[in-house]
């Protein structure tokens, strides 16, 4: 049969012309009209319901539905394409007149193949694509251009592709080795009594398109994955409010199974965000929409869970159009840790770690906006500083946790005293400060007080043992006494200040007076702190005078300071400062030094008998190194140590009983005397002057100057003596101011007398002078006999 007639029939064999064929071809035509009408009206109403132009679909698988019949309907419509197009093929290449055009002009790969795969032809694209010439191909089997994978669709004389209906994906291996996918039809071409002796293929390139489905793909399965595993929520929401898509963070933030967010109004998961319940979900997303200019940004919200439990959720939401419907994006975050994290950061900011009473940045603010409430209303407010006393004794004597504990109950012991609307805090140490609201007069104030300081009387029970303390109170009313925030804690302190130096456990009010003492002591600190290195210290010497002789045999060394803004300061306001300061301990040393200094230039003037008495502080005594100390000034200035009476306060020697005594003994092995100031005003026991290694008594001022009328003033001195001379120590009349006190005195056996009887404290060329017996540089004086050289 030639070529010719094998055109002039079709798959099975029949004419092309044959009645068959033609009722064939009509059949094919009549359902294609018949179906496509109703495919087209199937597609077009499924992209009605995805677009909602029939209305909102409140659930989004109902919108996944219409796309599948969608989808369902354009592949039928497309197979019945296919069916028709390969009619055409078949007939067109069956033409004599359109055969040479339809291959050579066909886009897609046409080859007309025997049944075991010679190319007998292959049309231009055909060639193009598998990169061979028509003669070379022709010298091929189609199956050299196939992939091996794919090799068994042509077995059996091409059965696997002649039985599929619609095309079939393929991969072909081109000439100069590139992989190119096609959709292959196949159909028969030439068949004899049954037999299909040749076969016509059509293949199209498909290797674009599936390149570009798998990038799509790849995308969509990379963006899968990063929704799956990303930490925060993923929620995908239409314009009616309604979740399409979450990813599992979600669920598991909401406590959703799998699946069970999509078709859930955003209302039941974020009711709330404005304070208030919210069932619109339109309000929902306005207000949680942010601006896109400021992505970053979130709003806290309080989040649902499936169970009904709320917790603190941060939402992040952006809007996005797809296919002309409007979409929302949202990033939802679980933030019940970080705000449990804020929440414990803004308790240790602000309060204070062992009372959990507010701290002193809390009270700050709560005073500026008491004041400010003060100010705005034409109220008063009151601060209250509270001080515990005798704190430090607790802490060191029990140890510091049980200071804690008494801080911990005197701050409930404080709150318990105020209303709920007042302010207790804790500013540091054992130092608590108290805001009391909108307070009409002092007398409601003074109650308040009053209670604190009988609840801060009563015994703390600590580890079984009762501690005693108490307040000292400072007041100060707002805007009364002061109508300055910043001087507010200034004022307020001075006042406790003043409570404690009035004997402790009592309120004190704060006053301009105050203020204006407050403002001389800390001109006194600060003109102390530079006293040394600019030269302000000088020392007096006042002169001892034995009572048998009326000769000097000492002086006690008497330190003076003259400010160059504050003139001449007395001993009795600048020695506190010193011993509160800590300055006590330069300025004594500086006091040892030069006295010893000065006593050795009287000695090398002949007045080698007389001794220089200077007096020792607390903290020097407790430095714990002050008879190397002496002993190197002794080195230093080269007096020997007879020459050096050391003074010490009762209250000094019995503190510490055990370490005084080995002090003591160290500064006896230098040389020094030793001497009790001011005896009879401490809480001396005799027991420890026994074993104390001491040289004489000092009799304070405040016995001697009731001599010799005061009975008692009599009965206290003869007391005395007595007991130093039992003791064999001298005894030493500060403060003697009289010839009757001399004379009553020395009856009693005093050994010296210091006063101004003899001489006031004078520079030292005076003192030199006098005691040379030369001048008496204070015509007052009086002396019982006359001075002369001891």
């Amino acid at each position: 049969m030639g070529q010719n007639d094998d055109l002039s029939l079709d798959r099975t064999g029949s004419p092309l012309d044959s009645p068959q064929m033609r009722e064939g071809r009509g059949v094919l035509r009549t359902l294609s009209h018949e179906m496509r009408t109703p495919l087209n009206n199937i597609i077009g109403f499924a992209d009605m319901m995805s677009a909602e132009m029939l209305g909102p679909m409140s659930h989004p698988q109902y919108r996944e539905y219409a796309e599948d019949i969608r989808k369902s309907g354009q592949s039928i419509l497309d197979l019945l394409n296919e069916l028709l197009e390969d009619r055409r093929y078949e007939a067109l290449a069956r033409s004599d007149e359109h055969q040479a055009s339809l291959i050579d002009l066909a886009p897609d790969l046409i080859a007309i193949c025997s049944v075991d795969g010679a190319i007998h032809l292959l049309n231009p694209a055909g060639c193009a694509l598998l990169a061979v010439d028509q003669e070379q191909a022709q010298l091929h089997s189609m199956k050299d251009f196939v992939h091996p994978d794919f090799e068994t669709l042509l077995d059996d004389h091409f059965t696997p592709l002649l039985q599929e209906t619609r095309r079939t994906a393929m991969k072909l291996m081109a000439d100069d080795g590139r992989e190119v996918d096609v959709e292959i039809a196949a159909s028969v071409y030439d068949e004899s009594d049954g037999n299909v002796r040749e076969v016509i293929l059509v293949a199209r390139d498909v290797t674009e398109k599936n390149r570009r489905i798998r990038e799509v793909t790849e995308r969509e399965e990379f963006l899968r994955t990063i929704m799956d595993t990303t930490v925060d929520g993923l929620i995908t929401i239409n314009e009616m409010g309604i979740i399409e898509t979450a990813n599992p963070a979600a669920e598991r933030i909401f406590a959703f199974p799998v699946g069970g967010l999509a078709g859930v109004s955003i209302a039941e998961i974020i009711p709330d965000t404005r304070g208030r319940r919210q069932s619109d979900s339109a309000t929902i997303l306005k207000n949680l929409e942010v601006d896109l200019a400021r992505p970053e940004s979130g709003r806290e919200v309080a989040g649902v869970r499936k169970d009904g439990s709320g917790f603190p959720l941060e939402v992040s939401l952006s809007d996005f159009n797809l296919r002309g419907r409007l979409h929302y994006i949202a990033v939802v975050r679980d933030i019940t840790e970080r705000k449990k994290a804020e929440d414990r950061l803004t308790f240790l900011a602000t309060r204070d770690p062992l009372t959990h009473l507010p701290n002193r940045y809390l009270f700050s603010e709560r005073l500026k906006e008491s004041t400010a409430k003060a100010d705005a209303d034409g109220t008063k407010s009151a601060i209250l500083f509270i001080d515990l006393d005798n704190f430090k004794h607790i802490n060191d004597a029990m140890g510091h946790a049980a200071g804690d504990v008494v801080l911990q109950l005197a701050g409930k012991r404080l709150e318990s005293c105020v209303r709920g609307k007042d302010t207790v805090a804790r500013l540091s140490g054992d130092e608590f400060t108290v805001i009391l609201e909108n307070v009409t007069e002092e007398e409601e104030v003074e109650v308040v007080a009053t209670r604190m300081l009988r609840a801060l009387s009563q015994p703390f029970h600590v580890d079984g043992k009762e501690l005693y303390s108490s307040g000292s109170i400072g007041v100060i009313i707002y805007p009364d006494s002061c109508d300055s925030v910043d001087d507010l804690l200034k004022n307020v302190y001075t006042a406790s200040h003043h409570a404690k130096k009035q004997g402790r456990n009592n309120f004190q009010f704060y006053s301009s007076t105050l203020s204006a003492n407050a403002l001389r002591r800390m001109a006194v600190e600060h003109g102390l702190r530079h006293a040394l290195e600019n030269d302000e210290f000088h020392i007096a010497y006042q002169p001892k005078v034995d009572l048998s002789t009326g000769r000097i045999v000492g002086a006690e060394a008497l330190a003076r300071w003259s400010n160059p803004d504050l003139g001449p300061v007395s001993p009795v306001e600048f020695v506190p400062v010193c011993e509160e300061t800590g300055l006590i301990v330069p300025i004594g040393d500086w006091i040892l030094e030069n006295a010893c200094r000065q006593a050795k230039e009287w000695s090398d003037m002949g007045l080698t008998d007389v001794s220089v008495a200077v007096n020792l502080s607390v903290r020097q005594f407790r430095q714990g190194n002050l008879a190397e100390r002496v002993q190197e000034v002794l080195e230093l200035t080269a007096l020997p140590s007879h020459c050096l009476d050391l003074e010490l306060t009762e209250s000094m020697l019995v503190e510490n009983a055990e370490e005084t005594v080995r002090v003591l003994k160290e500064l006896k092995a230098v040389g020094v005397s030793l001497s009790i100031d001011d005896f009879g005003t401490g809480y001396s026991s005799l027991s420890y002057l026994t074993r104390f290694p001491l040289d004489a008594l000092k009799v304070d001022r405040s016995f001697v100057t009731g001599l010799p009328d005061n009975p008692d003033a009599v009965t206290m001195a003869k007391a005395i003596v007595n007991m130093a001379q039992n003791l064999g120590l001298k005894v030493i009349a500060e403060g003697v101011e009289n010839e009757r006190q001399s004379t009553f005195l020395h009856g009693l056996g005093s050994d010296i007398g210091q006063g101004y009887l003899f001489s006031r404290p004078v520079p030292f060329e005076d003192f030199v002078r006098l005691a040379g017996g030369n001048v008496t540089p204070f015509p007052i004086d009086q002396v019982r006999k006359p001075l002369v050289k001891g």
